[in-house]
């Protein structure tokens, strides 16, 4: 009896010899885009390489400090449970600095954690209620508006919108962790700022 290996998605990934010659330079140039998930968004391939763009500008052109951003993307991921995601990005914040306790914080749905500092609190109930009710009371916006200018709540709202359509794509196409690359990722995105 062969076995029949389980397939790596319900989506197929995008082959590296069906590329675009823009998107076997990102294949073969970064780490990134040898992943699963890279492969898997790169099937819609005239919408692809604007979400490239939005996602390296989200990482390397946005107000919102990196810490910060990153407590955002896990509280995401966490909400809407998107494992492929949060197996990249618990990486991404052992490898910036964001305290355990904190991650952990998170994942055991504790927004409130004395973990947290007001500014933090602010972002995660900003946050929580953005993907779960798409609406923000007036309470949660004057919170984090206190901490934020226009720019970045905007910013921020578009960081939330970015992470709920990846993990939408990921989990529809069950999308099998090949690697966890996050820390890899963030480094080569902060060695190639500017």
């Amino acid at each position: 009896m062969t076995h029949t290996p389980r397939p790596t998605s319900r989506i197929a990934l995008l082959d590296p010899a069906d590329m675009s010659t823009e998107q076997r330079s990102a294949y073969e140039s970064s780490p990134s885009a040898k992943l699963n998930l890279s492969r898997l968004l790169a099937q819609a391939r005239t919408m692809q390489p604007a979400l490239g763009a939005l996602i390296r500008a989200m990482m390397t052109e946005t107000t919102l400090p990196a810490l910060e951003r990153e407590i955002v993307i896990l509280a995401v991921l966490h909400l809407d449970g998107g494992s492929y995601e949060w197996a990249q990005h618990e990486q991404v914040a052992a490898s910036m600095g964001i305290a355990d306790e904190k991650v952990a914080a998170i994942a055991a749905n504790r927004f409130n954690d004395p973990a947290f500092d007001d500014r933090e609190r602010a972002l995660l109930a900003f946050t929580r209620q953005t993907v779960k009710t798409v609406r923000v009371d007036d309470f949660a916006f004057a919170a984090v508006s206190a901490f934020y200018d226009d720019r970045q709540l905007v910013e921020l709202i578009h960081i939330i919108g970015i992470y709920m359509l990846i993990l939408r794509v990921s989990e529809v196409a069950e999308l099998e962790i090949d690697g966890v690359l996050g820390a890899s990722i963030w480094k080569h995105v902060e060695a190639n700022k500017g």
